[in-house]
């Protein structure tokens, strides 16, 4: 009843204002060409790319981002065979992704060319870089990664993420929105145009956002509270053209809870239990669970740069410099007896770096790249613990020292230099018909890894504990490691008619080891595991075709990716005795992909996609700890085999809606593939009603049916952990701009 409510209160908020603005409205004519499939379709038609890739446009990633309007995943959820799963509505809390069943420590992903892939264990934190307003493209490519991207990890694929750059117009654009859940957002940008209307002056841009929410089940916001500021600027001057962008982003957001497989076939608990909202005196059980000990407060800061220098009309250089800060932790519970820890696991980085590149033009419309990627991570980690002591009132004091012996459970700091240089040549309808790339990166990347022993230092609420005398490394559990791979990517395209384009590809991809070696056997030391490792590596092979006749696009493809040199825990082939991680797993991983697009009729267009997708282990067994599994041809967890998405948006009168569907298959939530996930089908529903020239009233609309499922999966190898999916959550809004 409340949701029919809702949606009759917006619909009569559109109705009338389309009575006020009656005379307005009924005098515009709209002179845009409507003819063009391309300009009609949420994604880019790749006419002469020899690869698996989608570049989604401007308008589809604020549709399909929903009014969180902050998470880059959500923006791309339609893609073929990518698995996006967030644990709120409004994709504020993050999520995870997954393309054709390689988890988001296993996709590369770029701002502008910046790498944004953490320097230790490579997560991504979608909800953090961005507010998508300020977004121009987003590409995801599936499979064969162009050896011209930063990056540490790509074993599954890459996204590119593209900021809009200033306006070259004088303009302010809003956005307010509120919707369930106690959802606000405002968001506000001014473009300056030309600086007095002269062209050789800069073009510049500021926005601001500010985000807030309660979570849709248990207390706390999430978030809290979140601040997004963006800075860009833009300018011509002589050969030189620049862009430079600044964001920053300041949150708290708390989390969700996951329960057991167990759990989530009770839909009371896991659709309404989380963490609990107050303390009890006395009671362990309750305490450990308070909400307040589980939280994610965090600051970064990313500079970047583009500088392009034209020298001729064949020969340019390009330079991007980057900076990146970061401040924050990730909160936590300890329990021991009946006394209860409250964990901070901080997370400090500082990571400045730069790509360059020299394009050179050559003949028969081919470019030859020569490039070269530098950078410097120093990412500090810690673990504080600090004794919580329940008032009789149900307040709590933090004691600084603990009873434990220690007061960190680990100290550590990971530098990781990177020194990647990478030649590239391409070549664009060779008689006419023919497309060809070929690249090789030679990458090289060393860790300095340093563990400290945790003794009874002080707490301290920044990174001084770095700085105290007393603090000392720890030679046995510390390493240092260099990692070098030569990266090949070769494409063949083929115009077999002019609507008609054949394209096959190859790359090997590969990730780096994460900073953590795991547990370290006892009598070896962290630098002989080290010593064994060399990067994970995957040979990925794609044909496909792309079609497009009349109204219609058609772009299928076939895959197989062979992922070997896999990081397990396995026993020593000398000692079975002896466990640690080594490069003993594989996976096989094929499959199809179909995008469809089509422009049926003026001012709609439907896209859609569908996608099979087998990924399986081919190792015998591997260890959690000293109990050994069977694994061999047991599928990867949270890998729906199949996917079906289907988009649309379409004019009615001055309403632009926008639904869509999504069903996602069953999974397994572990690796011994005993648990497994139903499958389930989502709606969703966007809508803009035009109220005033460049005004629209905003509804967005997710879950329309309340369908309750498992959205986001935390795999183990026994078990794992289950994050309900979010309810029905309807939002409202204006947007306008001036």
């Amino acid at each position: 009843m409340k949701r029919r409510k809702a949606l009759a209160l917006f619909y009569a908020a559109m109705v009338s204002g389309s009575f006020v603005y009656a005379q307005e409205t009924t005098l515009k004519v709209r002179v845009e060409d409507q003819t063009g499939l391309e300009k009609e379709l949420p994604i880019e038609i790749k006419k002469n790319v020899p690869a698996s890739e989608t570049t989604v446009k401007k308008e589809e990633i604020q549709t399909r981002a929903g009014a969180g309007s902050v998470n880059i995943f959500k923006a791309i959820e339609l893609t073929p065979s990518v698995n996006v799963q967030t644990d709120d509505a409004y994709g504020l809390s993050g999520g995870s992704i997954r393309i054709r069943g390689f988890d988001n420590t296993q996709i590369g992903v770029t701002i502008d060319d910046m790498p944004l892939n953490d320097s230790g264990n490579f997560a991504l934190y979608p909800h953090e870089y961005a507010d998508v307003e300020n977004l121009e493209t987003i590409t995801i490519t599936r499979g064969s990664v162009n050896k011209r991207s930063p990056f540490y990890t790509e074993i599954g694929g890459a996204l590119k993420v593209r900021t809009a750059p200033p306006r070259s117009k004088f303009t302010n654009s809003f956005g307010l929105k509120f919707g369930s859940y106690n959802f606000k957002r405002a968001f506000y940008r001014l473009d300056t145009g030309y600086l007095l209307g002269n062209k050789n002056l800069p073009k510049i841009f500021f926005s601001y956002s500010h985000t807030e929410a309660d979570k849709w089940k248990g207390p706390g916001g999430a978030p809290q509270y979140r601040d997004h500021y963006t800075l860009g600027i833009a300018q011509t001057i002589g050969i030189l053209d620049y862009e430079f962008y600044y964001d920053r982003n300041v949150q708290l957001n708390y989390f969700y809870r996951g329960f057991s497989y167990a759990e989530t076939k009770d839909g009371n608990i896991f659709r309404s239990r989380d963490y609990t909202n107050k303390l009890i005196p006395g009671n362990t059980a309750n305490n450990t669970q308070y909400y307040e000990f589980y939280q994610n407060p965090y600051t970064n800061q990313q500079y970047r740069a583009i500088f392009n220098l034209n020298f001729t009309d064949k020969i340019s250089l390009n330079f991007k410099p980057y900076m990146w800060v970061g401040r924050g932790s990730g909160t936590s519970t300890y329990t021991k007896g009946s006394d209860v820890y409250f964990r901070e696991s901080f997370n400090y980085t500082d990571r400045p770096g730069f790509t360059t590149e020299l394009k050179v033009d050559l003949p028969y419309n081919s470019k030859f790249f020569l490039g070269y990627w530098y950078e410097y991570a120093d990412l500090k980690q810690w673990r504080p613990l600090r004794l919580v002591t329940v008032n009789s009132d149900g307040t709590y004091t933090l004691n600084n020292f603990t009873s434990l012996g220690y007061n960190y459970d680990y100290i550590q700091r990971t530098k990781t230099t990177t020194n990647t240089p990478y030649v590239s040549f391409e070549s664009k309808e060779l008689l006419g018909k023919l497309d060809f790339n070929l690249g090789f990166r030679f990458a090289s990347i060393k860790r300095k890894f340093d563990n400290y022993i945790p003794l009874t230092l002080p707490y301290y609420p920044e990174d001084g504990v770095f700085d105290d005398p007393k603090l000392t490394k720890d030679a046995n559990t510390s390493y240092e490691k260099t990692y070098k791979k030569t990266l090949p990517n070769i494409g063949l395209g083929f115009s077999v008619l002019d609507n008609l384009y054949l394209y096959a590809s190859y790359a090997k991809n590969f990730r780096v080891p994460q900073n953590l070696l795991g547990t370290i056997p006892i009598g070896y030391s962290a630098q002989f595991v080290a010593d064994q490792l060399k990067p994970e590596e995957s040979d990925s092979y794609d044909i496909g075709a792309r079609l497009t006749y009349d109204k219609f696009y058609i772009a299928p493809t076939a895959y197989i990716v062979r992922y070997k040199n896999r990081l397990i825990r396995v026993a020593d082939p000398t000692n079975p005795t002896l466990l640690y991680i080594r490069n003993a797993g594989e996976v096989d991983a094929k499959g199809f992909e179909l995008e469809v697009g089509a422009n049926p009729m003026p001012k709609t267009n439907i896209y859609a996609s569908f996608s099979y997708n087998e990924a399986k282990f081919k190792d015998d067994s591997f260890y959690d700890g000293s109990t050994r599994y069977d694994i061999k041809d047991k599928s990867v967890p949270d890998t729906p085999r199949y996917m079906v998405k289907l988009g649309s948006r379409f004019d009615v009168h001055d309403f632009k809606v926008s639904p869509s569907i999504q069903f996602i298959g069953s999974r397994y939530g572990n690796f011994t593939n005993t648990e497994k996930v139903d499958n389930y089908t989502i709606v969703n529903l966007s809508a803009t009603r035009k109220i005033y020239k460049h005004f629209d009233l905003y509804m967005d609309v997710i879950n329309l049916t309340n369908q309750k499922y498992v959205g986001r999966i935390s795999p183990g190898t026994a078990s794992g952990y289950y994050y309900a999916g979010a309810p029905f959550t309807i939002s409202f809004g204006i947007n306008g701009r001036f």
